[in-house]
């Protein structure tokens, strides 16, 4: 038998060859068409999210600033807040420790900071210090524990305003202090939060950002 009998069965190379080529073309118009199809949607959810971004990486290069960046005990950065344990400044009665002195006069200068900058203060509508407490279901325990909430808040609002003067009398009106109930068994329950609410002007600037996708 001829060893070289199969092979007249084959088909010639240049069709094959021309054939690959086809599949490849057709192969890469594909995974090019997927791209674009992908892209149309990544770029305006990263468009979305940029405004916000910078706003928060902001904040915290400004915290950084004026508390460093390594991490502190009770205190740290989430987004446009800060949340707070409240026994870095609050002793167990909820009256401020003498050493709260420190710590609050930072928090107001990093305030102070980023409302002295006009740009980052037109995206900024409201500072709101939410101090929660554990929500237990009687009356009498929920207004005493909102009522020491309360007044936990109205003091840092206060300590900031005498620790940095010019934050009290220039941007008093970006700051209001609530009291927010939890239910007892959440982690987060005693945390404190100054939540930075960003102005209409950081959403206008998400719709310029997707003004070009919508035409």
């Amino acid at each position: 038998m001829n060893g070289k009998f199969p092979w007249k069965y084959l088909p010639p190379a240049g069709p094959v060859l021309s054939l690959t080529l086809i599949g490849l073309v057709l192969l890469s118009a594909v995974l090019y068409y997927r791209a674009v199809k992908i892209q149309r949607y990544l770029e305006p959810a990263l468009a979305m999210s940029q405004p916000r971004n910078e706003f928060a990486k902001n904040i915290k290069k400004t915290f950084e600033r004026e508390f460093g960046a390594e991490s502190i005990k009770g205190l740290r950065v989430e987004k446009s807040s800060l949340v707070l344990e409240p026994s870095l400044l609050f002793n167990r009665d909820g009256t401020l420790k003498p050493s709260a002195g420190a710590d609050v006069k930072r928090l107001a200068r990093f305030y102070l900071s980023l409302m002295d900058d006009g740009h980052t203060r037109s995206e900024i509508s409201l500072v709101l210090i939410i101090a929660r407490f554990p929500s237990f279901g009687s009356r009498g325990s929920d207004v005493a524990e909102r009522i020491k909430a309360q007044r936990m808040v109205a003091l840092i609002q206060d300590a900031l305003f005498q620790a940095e003067p010019e934050l009290g009398r220039n941007y008093s009106t970006y700051f209001a202090a609530t009291a927010q109930p939890t239910t007892p068994h959440e982690r987060t329950g005693r945390e404190m939060e100054l939540r930075i609410i960003p102005s209409e002007l950081l959403h206008i600037e998400v719709l310029q950002k997707l003004v070009k996708y919508a035409f």
